[in-house]
């Protein structure tokens, strides 16, 4: 059900800043940082120029500059002009000390209050704090569930209670504009800014709000508001449940990875890419336990009988390239001819098809779950909120093919902030991901590793007719595009699992301090582990081991292996 929610000009939410309280220099910077921030993301995205015209010139009104204000704004976004973010920084800098912010908490809630929380808008928030140096990230979260708090509290009025009603939405509104952070966070404002906050946190109502500034939350509006960002059953995805079979799909729901502390106005999606038989359905969380992209985090549960063929696949195809190691007097190169995929030992692709059947059927799979993945946040099943997408391996291709669905959908702009695909086993040419900017907004992050010859041999029949995306960088260049080398941190496709703590730090989305790590190990072939480390003197992983170069070996007692066809 959708929500059409009109709020008349006299009671919409606005920062006071008229008279003493700010001046228009403040203002003009306030509103200068957002024009350059949406430079800086869409600027060279023409799908996104409508989008991002029309939110300047609502920050504009919102923050009453002159008509004329709107001209030279507008200018900043589409580059007419040499200034840099530094000027605006220290224009706003020069007011009050704290001034930057509320500059962030206002954008929140005049982002969210008509109801829908887009992810352009979420990226652009995030950019202006960074342009502010308001870190970390947490921080901008606590600003989030202060907004969605202070839309909660409202309580419908008694007839004969207008008084103390009046009072207690007048405290309601200073707590959330001077003093919501430290009361949610425990003086979390106070510490990070150390005191800075303190003139605006003593100072009056009327300093930063206007006198209406209550007006939206004291009528049924706040209500539609609440019930338009997190859809009006208010389960979020784990709610959610395919009600029959949709094509080949058979198996296709969400699982809360951790209860929310309160309202998140941002959710992440994790997706594994296979499951071995000793982890069972739980490898479908268990890699992500560590991962703090938001508050609300699910994961996606697909296709667990497949997922756990093709485990089973990978764990009896490793084995037995170990024990054809063993056979072959552990003469050195180890497999070198697999990182080079020059020429596959015969002996190996005699077991190829154990693993091409079940690689093929997850495949395609995977691509049908992507597409029903569009489906399900078209719907909006989770709200008008912003949602990240995660994936590893064939996760990584669900994303990919999710992205490429809404890429071809109307009205799929705005729905996901960041997109991160790991070890991709999915096309990198740049015609295939330049459809990406439309439907992301916020960052585009492919992780490879160059020496993941299981990938490469996986595609040993394709690899010459396209890239590949969890092999090497995609060749589009784009301001929102990353391509992130992650060969330092995994030697080939199954460290993605044992090594995903590591790389989620590396990527910004996990604290450095991990616990119980050696959890994650157990995700590579748990008898495939047992046999290699005894083999071959407590090496790391298979992955490590097949990717020694060819002048010599690191393992300890290992010399000259060399395959022969």
């Amino acid at each position: 059900m959708a929500f059409d929610i009109r709020i008349s000009s006299a009671s919409l939410y606005t920062i006071s800043l008229s008279g003493k309280k700010f001046t228009d220099p403040a203002k003009y910077g306030y509103a200068a940082l957002t024009s350059l921030a949406l430079k800086q993301l869409y600027g060279e995205d023409i799908g996104h120029f409508e989008f991002s015209e029309k939110l300047i010139q609502s920050i504009r009104r919102h923050l009453e500059l002159p008509d004329q204000s709107d001209h030279v704004m507008l200018a900043l976004f589409r580059g007419e002009g040499s200034q840099s973010e530094e000027v605006y920084v220290e224009l706003v800098r020069s007011e009050e000390k704290a001034f930057s912010f509320f500059i962030v908490k206002d954008l929140i809630y005049h982002v969210v209050r008509g109801g829908k929380y887009d992810s352009r808008t979420r990226a652009l928030i995030l950019r202006v704090s960074k342009f502010l140096q308001i870190r970390p990230s947490s921080l901008i979260e606590m600003m989030e569930e202060s907004a969605v708090k202070f839309l909660l509290e409202e309580k419908p009025p008694k007839p004969d209670d207008a008084d103390t009603l009046k009072r207690q939405r007048n405290r309601k509104i200073k707590r959330y504009a001077l003093v919501g952070l430290a009361t949610i966070g425990g003086g979390t404002l106070l510490g990070l800014t150390g005191g800075l906050a303190a003139p605006l946190i003593g100072a009056g109502v009327g300093t930063v709000l206007g006198a209406t500034a209550g007006a939206t939350l004291g009528s049924a509006a706040g209500v539609a508001v609440i019930g338009s960002l997190f859809g009006v059953a208010g389960a979020g995805l784990s709610g959610f449940k395919m009600q029959k079979r949709v094509g080949d799909i058979e198996e296709f729901k969400f699982k809360s990875m951790r209860k929310p502390y309160s309202k998140c106005l941002h959710v992440s999606i994790a997706i594994s890419g296979w499951l071995n038989d000793q982890l069972g359905e739980t490898g479908f969380w268990t890699p992500w336990k560590n991962l703090k992209i938001s508050d609300e985090q699910y994961c996606l549960m697909y296709e667990s009988q497949y997922l756990l063929e093709l485990g089973r696949s990978i764990d009896y195809l490793l084995s037995f390239a170990v024990s054809l190691c063993a056979q072959e007097a552990l003469k050195m190169t180890v497999l070198a001819g697999l990182i080079s995929a020059v020429a596959w030992p015969a002996t190996l692709l005699t077991m190829a098809s154990v693993l091409d059947n079940p690689w093929g059927v997850c495949c395609r799979r995977s691509a049908q779950i992507g597409r029903k993945l569009a489906d399900v946040l078209l719907s909006r099943t989770h709200g008008n909120r912003p949602v990240t997408l995660i994936g590893l391996s064939l996760g990584a291709r669900v994303v990919f093919y999710c992205l490429l669905e809404l890429s071809q959908r109307k009205g799929s702009e705005g729905i996901v902030l960041d997109a991160i695909m790991l070890g991709a086993p999915v096309s990198g040419r740049a015609s295939s991901w330049s459809k990406l900017a439309r439907v992301v907004g916020g960052k585009i992050v492919n992780g490879y590793c160059s020496g993941d010859w299981l990938l490469k041999f996986l595609y040993r029949s394709t690899t010459g007719h396209y890239r590949i995306a969890g092999l090497e960088p995609v060749t589009w260049r784009h301001p929102r595009m990353s391509n992130v080398d992650l060969s330092s941190i995994v030697s080939g496709h199954l460290d993605y699992a044992n090594k995903i703590d590591d790389i989620l730090i590396s990527l910004g989305y996990a604290d450095e301090e991990v616990e119980n790590y050696g959890l994650r190990r157990c995700l590579s072939s748990h008898g495939f582990k047992e046999h290699t480390e005894h083999v071959l003197c407590r090496s790391q992983s298979m992955d490590s081991f097949l990717s020694i170069s060819k002048g010599g070996s690191k393992s300890k007692g290992i010399k000259n292996i060399e395959f022969k066809a």
